[in-house]
């Protein structure tokens, strides 16, 4: 199949237009789409140094890669987040909750869940559900937990977490938890449960691997893994 050919189907399940402004999704080349053939596609959370020169005829990457692609690159990043059956609602299928509303209805961004465990319940959940081996915990409200906002990936910033706090979510789960998030958490008394940039990514990229193999192209998730390890020298 054409890339081309590729790339209008994959565009009518997840438009391009859904990407947030500035968000550079779509073809990046190298070559032109209407002369690649592709049989096989490698989907993947980011192009690495390690996976650079992967044997096959499209990468498929979520993040916009930090360099220059040797090999035809396809970019799926916040249309994906924000399409219906993309990235959120295969976390949430993951975790278990059933969703009842979009975080944030103006750019589609993140979801809103029902669920009812305790906090402990919950992040044993996480732990069996994605692949994740250190969750961050603030505030920590040993309370049922009954309305749960995610956001795949970025989500951990003040604004998301005002917002979560606003709706009235119990807890809030994402990744990339900055330190005034943090203290924002503890002043309204919201739960957050950082699971990772990476592991929140990976219930969506398996979803995108699966759809894409289902156009008619050998589809292959390469998982990348978090780029960073923990060091404790206790």
């Amino acid at each position: 199949m054409l890339a081309s050919e590729l790339f209008k189907k994959l565009e009518q399940e997840v438009p391009l237009e859904l990407a947030l402004k500035d968000d550079p999704v779509g073809f990046i080349g190298p070559g032109h789409p209407e002369k690649i053939e592709v049989e096989k596609a490698s989907i993947m959370l980011d192009l690495t140094p390690e996976h650079e020169k992967v044997k096959t005829d499209l990468l498929v990457c979520h993040h916009p890669p930090l360099f220059p692609p040797s090999i035809p690159t396809y970019i799926i990043h916040s249309n994906w987040d924000i399409v219906q059956g993309g990235a959120n609602d295969a976390l949430a299928k993951s975790l278990q909750l059933k969703i009842i509303d979009v975080l944030e209805p103006e750019t589609g961004i993140g979801r809103i869940c029902e669920t009812e465990c305790n906090l402990d319940e919950f992040i044993r959940t996480v732990y069996k559900s994605i692949p994740v081996d250190n969750i961050k915990l603030v505030n920590g409200n040993q309370t049922m937990i009954k309305k749960v906002a995610i956001i795949s990936g970025f989500g951990l910033n003040p604004h998301y977490i005002k917002l979560a706090s606003d709706t009235g979510a119990d807890l809030l789960l994402s990744g990339d938890l900055t330190h005034p998030g943090s203290i924002l958490a503890r002043k309204l008394g919201i739960n957050i449960v950082d699971a990772t940039h990476y592991a929140t990514e990976v219930p969506g990229l398996i979803k995108l691997c699966q759809l894409i193999d289902s156009m008619g192209i050998g589809a292959e998730y390469l998982d990348t893994g978090n780029p960073w390890k923990h060091i404790n020298y206790r």
